[in-house]
């Protein structure tokens, strides 16, 4: 078996760590302040609508939902629900074992919508990264056409992105509270997808 994938988790966990040690001792907060800075002073209303319709997409409620009428399906149960289901759960359950870890406070100088708890890592960011991305990887492995595995990871990658955006964008985050989030999603990622071809390799 190759070494790459185990290389690819090493280098997430180190990255996630290296992160959450220099955002607990501060040493990130003037890049937070001035790229939050930057993102929130194109506040519109029109925007914030967008922002907010974004973030909301995010929930726990819109992701859990669909990946419990997956496991339902019996044509897709086994092969899509399970894993889906799995790698969801997994990230909801890490993300609040991370935040009550590292219980850093989220940023509450431009507030456009309510949250309570830890800042970080993102809850939206990790669980998006983990439930799109795993919905990715399972529709590449069942298509063959190159435009359409092309075109969904375009589309995943804007998406993700937008939803990382959106949550610096409403206040309720600080970029390294979303970066965090992206880098415990790709793990939670990273480990479904090993575990998936070892089982099928």
């Amino acid at each position: 078996m190759s070494k790459k994938p185990t290389v690819a988790l090493a280098a997430l966990i180190t990255a996630f760590a290296l992160t959450a040690l220099f955002t607990a001792a501060g040493y990130l907060d003037a890049l937070n302040h001035s790229l939050a800075e930057a993102v929130q002073s194109l506040e519109a209303p029109a925007l914030t609508a967008f922002m907010i319709a974004v973030t909301t997409i995010g929930e726990w409620f819109v992701y859990a939902p669909a990946a419990l009428l997956l496991l339902v399906i019996p044509k897709t149960r086994r092969k899509i629900g399970l894993p889906v289901t799995l790698t969801l759960a997994a990230s909801a359950a890490l993300n609040v074992t991370l935040k009550m870890l590292f219980a850093i406070p989220r940023p509450d100088a431009h507030r456009l919508i309510a949250e309570t708890g830890y800042g970080f890592p993102s809850g939206h960011a990790m669980n998006s990264t983990a439930f799109v991305g795993i919905c990715v990887f399972l529709f590449i492995r069942g298509v063959h056409k190159y435009s359409q595995k092309v075109f969904i990871v375009c589309l995943s990658v804007l998406f993700l992105l937008l939803m990382g955006l959106s949550r610096v964008y409403l206040g309720v985050h600080n970029p390294t509270d979303i970066l965090g989030g992206y880098l415990a999603g790709f793990i939670i990622l990273a480990s479904s997808i090993m575990v998936i071809e070892k089982k099928h390799g």
